[in-house]
C-alpha cells in the first residue's frame, strides 16, 4: 500500500483547484487501498446500524454513513495510513493537514435521492483549507450521479464575504444554478468528471455542488469524502454547526486554530526541508 502519493501532484493541480476550486485528482492510491476501502463500505452499505457511524440526513433512499474513520476498521486504516493528507495538502498548499470528518455515500441502481445544489458550510470553522477529498469506489458516471460543480464561485464567495448556510450571516442565497446552467451571460462554468475506482475529486468548502439521482439499472455509484482542515482554519463556535464529536464546539475560543488531537489527528506536515507554502494572515475574529 503506498505511502506517498501514487501520481505527483503538478503544479497544473494545484493551479486548477486554485482557479476553480475543485480539481480531479487521477489514481493517487494504489488498487489495495481502493480494495481495503470496498471492503469496509460493503460491510457499512450491507448493515448501517451495526457500523457505529452516524448516518447522514440523506440517508434512506441512498447510503449516507458518517463518521467511519473512528473505529478500528478499513476506513480509518486508510485514513491514517495513506497518503490522503500529502495529497491535499500539497494540493491546497498547506504545510499541515488535520482529520475530522468522513462520509461514505453509495446510491444503489435506480436511487431517486438527489444532492441538491449545496456549499459545505455546515463545519465548525472559518478558513480557505477545508477541503472535500470524495474518492471514487465505483465507476462514476453521468448516468449513475456523478458530482458536477460550480467553477470558480468559491472566489466570488471569498472576494465577497458570502457564506451560505449556519456558518454565514443568513442573507446570502445561492442563484438557481440549474436556471443559469443555459444563461450565457453566467460568468461561471460547470464542470463534472466521469471516474474509475481510485479517482478523486478535491473541492474547496465554498463551491457549490450537486449531484441527481442513480438512473443506472445496474451500476452502483459509490464514494468516500473525508474532510481535513489546513493551516488557516479556526474555530467558529456556533450554533447550528456540525460539531466535532468528542469536542465541546461551544467551548471552543473563536478565532484560534484546532490544536492536534484523538479527534482532530495530524495526517501531514510539510517535511523541514522544504519551504513553507502558508503564509500566516491576520485571522477574522
Amino acid at each position: 500500500m503506498n505511502r506517498s502519493p501514487l501520481n505527483p501532484i503538478t503544479q497544473q493541480h494545484v493551479d486548477d483547484y486554485e482557479r476553480d476550486g475543485v480539481v480531479c485528482l487521477r489514481q493517487m492510491f494504489d488498487s489495495e487501498w481502493i480494495d481495503l476501502l470496498r471492503q469496509g463500505a460493503e460491510q457499512i452499505i450491507a448493515d448501517p446500524s451495526a457500523s457505529g457511524g452516524l448516518t447522514g440526513p440523506s440517508h434512506g433512499a441512498m447510503t449516507s454513513v458518517a463518521h467511519n474513520w473512528r473505529r478500528e476498521g478499513p476506513i480509518r486504516d486508510f485514513v491514517l495510513g495513506s497518503p490522503l493528507g500529502e495529497v491535499v495538502g500539497r494540493t491546497i498548499g498547506a504545510d499541515t493537514i488535520q482529520m475530522f470528518h468522513d462520509h461514505l455515500f453509495h446510491k444503489p441502481p435506480q436511487s431517486p435521492s438527489i444532492m441538491r445544489w449545496h456549499a459545505d458550510h455546515f463545519w465548525p470553522f472559518t478558513g480557505t483549507m477545508i477541503p472535500n477529498i470524495w474518492i471514487a469506489l465505483s465507476p462514476v458516471n453521468e448516468q449513475n450521479g456523478r458530482i458536477e460543480f460550480v467553477a470558480g464561485y468559491h472566489r466570488f464567495c471569498m472576494e465577497t464575504g458570502s457564506r451560505f448556510g449556519p456558518a454565514g450571516d443568513g442573507t446570502f442565497h445561492f442563484p438557481d444554478f440549474e436556471e443559469e446552467r443555459d444563461n450565457p451571460a453566467f460568468p461561471f462554468k460547470f464542470v463534472t468528471w466521469d471516474l474509475e475506482p481510485g479517482d478523486a475529486v478535491l473541492f474547496h468548502v465554498d463551491i457549490p455542488h450537486f449531484s441527481k439521482g442513480n438512473a443506472s439499472e445496474d451500476l452502483p455509484r459509490t464514494g468516500l469524502a473525508v474532510r481535513v482542515i489546513g493551516d488557516d482554519a479556526y474555530w467558529c463556535p456556533r450554533e447550528g454547526l456540525m460539531p466535532v464529536p468528542g469536542i465541546d464546539l461551544m467551548s471552543t475560543r473563536e478565532g484560534e486554530h484546532p490544536a492536534p488531537s484523538e479527534e482532530m489527528p495530524v495526517l501531514w506536515s510539510r517535511p523541514a526541508n522544504e519551504p513553507r507554502a502558508f503564509a500566516p494572515k491576520n485571522k477574522a475574529a
